[in-house]
C-alpha cells in the first residue's frame, strides 16, 4: 500500500463574497486565458522576474481558496509560483501550479495568462498583466518606460485593494428587481437549440483604433454600444426574429458606484440591451448605436447600479446561509440554467502597454465555454487596435460574417485573424476542509 500523499493545508482569510458564483454549477469551471503575442521571442527567465516583480507590489494574484461548509475563503499562497514554457494551458489551482489560481506560461513570441474568474473580474486580471508587460519590456530592453496608469511599486498600497463589497448585506426592493427584469421573451440564437459540447471556437478581427472611434464620435456612440448595434443587426439579418427582442449583454464594473475603485476581486454586474427585431432592421447602424449608448448611460447612474448590484448580493447572502454545499450550489447556479442573453458584449478595456506598444502585435482574448451555450463578442483596445474575438461553442462564421459585412457598408475596414477551436482547461477547486 503506498503512503498516501498530504494536502497542502492554507488558513482560511476573507469570505469570498464578489466572486463567489463562479464556483458553484453543474460541471467544473474552466480558466479564461490572455493571448499576448509580441514581436520577439519570449525570454522565459525575464518572464518570471517580472512575474515575480509584479507580485512583490500585489501579493494578493497568488492568493488561493479555502472551502470551509461549502463557502470559499481567500489564503495566503507563499508556494512559488512559476513561469513555464508550455505550448498547451495548464490546469490552475491544484499542484501543477502550487494552488495558485493564475498561470503564466510562454511558448515562441506568445505569453498566456490564465485565471480562474473566482479569484477577480476582467479589469482585476487587466491590472496584473499590465504589471507584468511593464516588467519584462523593462528588464527585456534595459529602459525605465514609463509605468503612467501601471500599478507597480510608485503606487502605495491600499487595503482597499482588497476591498470586497459584496460582503455586506444590502437591502433590495424585490420589486424594483422585477420591473428591471422586464417581461419581453429574448430571442436565443437557434444554434443552442442542440448544445453539443464544451469545445470552443475563436473567431477574431481587428480594427483600428482610430477609425472605429471616429465613427463611434461621428454617430454619438460609444465603441461598445457600436458593437452591440453592429452584432444586434447581424443577428436580425440571419435569423428570421420576429418576436421577443435580441438582447445583448454587457458586463461593466460596479467599482464606481459601490466606492471600491481600487479593488483587485469581482466587482461587476451586468447591463442588458434589448432591441425589437423590427427596430433592428429599420434603424440605421449609427442611430442603433446612439440609442444603446443612452441605455446603457441609464443602467450605468448610481442608482442602478446599486440595483444590480442588489441583485447579485441577494442571490450570495442567501445561498451564504444556506446549509452545505448542495444546496448553495443549487441555489447560485440558478443563472446557467436561465440564459439572459442573445449575445454577449464583453468590453473589458485596454491593456496600458505606454512606451513599447509596438513590440505588441495581437492580443486575444478566450473565455471558458458557459453552460448551456452563448456567443461572446470579446473586445478590448491594445496597441492602437479593437481586438473584437467571437467566441463560442458551435461551430458557424454567419454572425461573423454579417458583422464584418456591416463593418463594409460603413466603411470601417477591419482585418480578420485567424480561426482556432480551442477548449481551456478545467480549475481545480479545494476539496471541502473539515477543520
Amino acid at each position: 500500500m503506498g503512503q498516501e500523499k498530504e494536502l497542502v493545508k492554507f488558513v482560511a482569510k476573507e469570505w469570498n463574497a464578489g466572486g463567489a458564483i463562479n464556483f458553484y454549477g453543474s460541471r467544473k469551471p474552466r480558466s479564461f486565458i490572455i493571448e499576448v503575442t509580441i514581436s520577439t521571442e519570449v525570454r522565459g527567465e525575464l518572464l518570471q522576474q517580472a512575474v515575480e516583480k509584479t507580485l512583490q507590489r500585489m501579493p494578493y494574484y497568488a492568493s488561493t481558496f479555502v472551502r470551509k461548509k461549502g463557502l470559499y475563503y481567500y489564503a495566503d499562497n507563499d508556494l512559488p509560483f512559476v513561469v513555464t514554457e508550455s505550448e498547451k494551458p495548464r490546469v490552475i489551482g491544484g499542484e501543477t501550479t502550487n494552488y495558485h489560481m493564475l498561470d503564466v506560461t510562454f511558448w515562441k513570441n506568445k505569453i498566456s495568462f490564465a485565471m480562474f474568474h473566482g479569484l477577480c473580474d476582467g479589469l482585476g486580471f487587466n491590472r496584473f498583466i499590465e504589471a507584468v508587460l511593464y516588467h519584462y519590456f523593462c528588464l527585456k530592453d534595459g529602459k525605465a518606460y514609463s509605468d503612467e496608469g501601471i500599478w507597480t511599486e510608485n503606487i502605495p498600497y491600499d487595503p482597499a485593494e482588497r476591498a470586497d463589497p459584496f460582503a455586506e448585506k444590502t437591502k433590495v426592493d424585490t420589486k424594483e428587481l422585477k420591473k428591471l427584469a422586464g417581461g419581453d421573451k429574448r430571442f436565443r440564437l437557434p444554434e443552442f437549440a442542440n448544445y453539443a459540447g464544451p469545445t470552443m471556437y475563436s473567431m477574431p478581427l481587428r480594427i483600428r483604433t482610430e477609425d472605429f472611434i471616429k465613427w463611434c464620435k461621428s454617430v454619438s456612440a460609444s465603441p461598445a454600444a457600436g458593437v452591440s448595434a453592429i452584432m444586434t443587426q447581424a443577428v436580425a439579418r440571419e435569423c428570421d426574429v420576429q418576436e421577443g427582442v435580441i438582447m445583448s449583454v454587457l458586463p461593466f464594473s460596479l467599482r464606481k458606484f459601490l466606492h471600491a475603485d481600487k479593488t483587485f476581486k469581482n466587482c461587476a454586474s451586468a447591463i442588458f440591451l434589448p432591441v425589437k427585431p423590427a427596430d433592428a432592421r429599420s434603424m440605421s447602424t449609427g442611430e442603433l448605436a446612439a440609442r444603446q449608448r443612452e441605455v446603457m448611460k441609464a443602467q450605468m447612474g448610481e442608482e442602478m447600479a446599486k440595483l444590480l448590484s442588489s441583485s447579485i448580493n441577494i442571490i450570495i447572502h442567501l445561498g451564504k446561509k444556506l446549509p452545505g454545499h448542495f444546496l448553495k450550489n443549487k441555489l447560485m447556479a440558478m443563472g446557467e440554467t436561465h440564459p439572459q442573453d442573445t449575445f454577449f458584449i464583453d468590453y473589458v478595456g485596454g491593456l496600458k502597454t505606454n512606451d513599447y506598444t509596438d513590440q505588441i502585435t495581437e492580443v486575444r482574448y478566450l473565455n471558458a465555454d458557459p453552460a448551456f451555450g452563448s456567443s461572446f463578442v470579446i473586445m478590448n483596445e491594445t496597441a492602437g487596435y479593437f481586438y473584437i474575438n467571437f467566441t463560442q461553442n458551435f461551430n458557424s462564421d454567419r454572425y461573423y460574417l454579417a458583422f464584418v459585412a456591416i463593418l463594409d457598408e460603413l466603411g470601417i475596414p477591419c482585418e480578420k485573424l485567424p480561426f482556432e477551436s480551442f477548449l481551456n482547461p478545467e480549475v481545480e477547486l479545494p476539496p471541502e476542509q473539515k477543520r
